[in-house]
């Protein structure tokens, strides 16, 4: 599986919650460097390049540990006085022999003077997710290096990967897997080194997850956090509002409720917070022309759709869920499909499309592919990713181990407690997954994280409510695990 630098984040958060410090983490990625430089390179000269953050901390680590092995190095850094951004950078800076010759440089020239005449670099300056032209002095320590006719090995990516400035290495040793850009042309030879990271950081969602959650802005204004449309309701009244509330607990910026006349009072009445607008008609119909004016309104204002909730299996709500399916798609509106919404398209899977989270648990994973899902877990999880490929869309099969797979990668879930059987916590689920995709996650990220938003929320409802706990509980729980997981509300700049 190719890594994103987020897909990086998440990992060692959730190996760290695991038991497996990042501390260890970045020691097993300098020596797999090390070693690599070791087998290829015969004791000589050799320099490293190490930026200011935990790239620059592997590259360290390999420093220390070339020079053990006899090898002569000289670290060139951009940071003065030692002052690397992180703990484990300072730390790795520290613990450097004195026999390694430590070089600042602040700009062009001394970048140039210092990589004049290298003939083997450990380029360690910068990792995963650079956005963005560099800025000096990385730039000029990029050209140095590039510019130095020396053999180079990059440190899990070539810096400046993706942008139009980057290192030209001869090999890249990069860790766990391969990440996004890389290949024999950017990268040079790709060695994939195992650093320790556990298979379960990988496979089960975990503390990590929390690193997806799009932050606030400083400047954010009303609607830039994300507005979910909610289309349910007419026979069940709780369905869409349990829905709305748990998307804005997730932190969507507005939830709209497009629900029947007849349901409309009732939902308009649980709290308000929701904005409920009626539509004709005592069930879901977009057959009635000026419902479907209004549902192409309000989807233009929508950053996500949730469809399904108190819908009913009445054919002409059936039909509505087709019609706005289609019309989601139309307007690239990201859709969560739930509840009734997924029978509806049991004999209608063409209008699945890869912008859909679709959330079935057992019965309904069996309307809609034909097939029981497995009871062996490994099994299961295969089943949902064949599932999910031929729907072409987003699974998230709810269980007392989710799965949500979007064809390709699949995460299992295990938060969550058997006291959440209660009817509504797959609505509070189906709105938490709307507000992640209004917030611009992909289905299948937004499935992850909801999954494991959705389990640990259970998880506090049931510790004060034990088995009395209510969907609204569930609802109430989201700030919570919100706060604990992103560490209050820091806004990002």
């Amino acid at each position: 599986m190719v890594l994103s630098a987020r897909d990086v984040a998440v990992l060692d958060a959730n190996a760290e919650a695991l038991g497996v410090p990042v501390a260890a983490l970045m020691e097993n990625a300098g020596r797999a460097v090390a070693d690599r430089v070791a087998e290829r390179v015969a004791k000589g000269p050799l320099t490293v390049v190490a930026g200011p953050g935990n790239n620059g901390g592997d590259g360290l680590v390999a420093a220390r540990l070339l020079a053990a092995r006899g090898y002569r190095v000289r670290v060139v850094t951009p940071v003065a006085n030692g002052a690397f951004r992180t703990p484990l950078a300072r730390a790795a800076w520290d613990a450097l022999p004195e026999a390694v010759e430590r070089v600042v440089v602040a700009d062009a020239t001394g970048a140039r003077a210092a990589l004049a005449g290298a003939g083997v670099v450990v380029d360690a300056l910068l990792g995963v997710g650079l956005e963005g032209a560099l800025r000096e002095p990385a730039r000029s320590l990029v050209e140095a290096v590039n510019a130095a006719g020396a053999r180079v090995f990059a440190v899990d990516v070539p810096s400046g990967l993706g942008t139009p400035l980057a290192v030209r290495a001869d090999e890249t040793i990069t860790f766990h897997d391969v990440k996004e850009g890389l290949t024999s042309a950017t990268a040079g030879r790709i060695v994939v080194a195992d650093i320790g990271i556990p298979r379960e950081a990988a496979l089960y969602t975990g503390p990590g997850e929390a690193k997806l959650y799009p932050r606030p802005r400083a400047d954010q204004h009303k609607g830039q956090g994300g507005i979910v449309l909610v289309l349910g309701g007419g026979p069940y009244t709780g369905a869409p509002a349990v829905a709305g509330l748990a998307a804005l607990r997730a932190g969507a910026d507005l939830a709209i409720i497009l629900t029947p006349k007849r349901a409309w009072p009732i939902v308009a009445g649980y709290s308000p917070n929701l904005v409920v607008r009626p539509l004709n008609g005592d069930d879901l119909d977009f057959e009635d022309p000026a419902n479907r004016v209004a549902l192409n309104m309000w989807l233009k204002k929508a950053s996500s759709l949730v469809v399904g909730p108190g819908l009913g299996l009445f054919s002409v709500a059936q039909r509505a869920v087709h019609h706005a399916m289609k019309r989601a798609q139309e307007e690239s509106v990201r859709v969560v499909v739930d509840a009734d919404a997924i029978s509806a398209l049991a004999d209608r899977r063409d209008l699945l499309w890869p912008g859909a989270l679709v959330t079935p648990h057992g019965r309904e994973f069996r309307i809609l592919t034909g097939e029981d899902a497995p009871a062996d877990l490994d099994k299961r999880a295969e089943r949902v990713r064949l599932a999910a490929a031929d729907l072409n869309a987003s699974l998230l099969l709810k269980a007392p181990v989710d799965v949500v797979s979007d064809g390709v990668r699949v995460k299992l879930n295990r938060t969550g407690h058997p006291a959440m059987s209660k009817g509504g916590t797959g609505d509070a689920l189906a709105g938490i997954a709307g507000a992640l995709l209004a917030k611009g996650l992909t289905p299948f990220d937004a499935g992850r994280l909801a999954a494991w938003i959705s389990g640990k929320a259970g998880e506090r409802a049931v510790a004060e409510k034990s088995y009395g706990v209510l969907a609204t509980d569930v609802v109430e729980a989201i700030p919570g695990v919100l706060r604990d997981a992103l560490g209050g509300a820091p806004v990002a700049r």
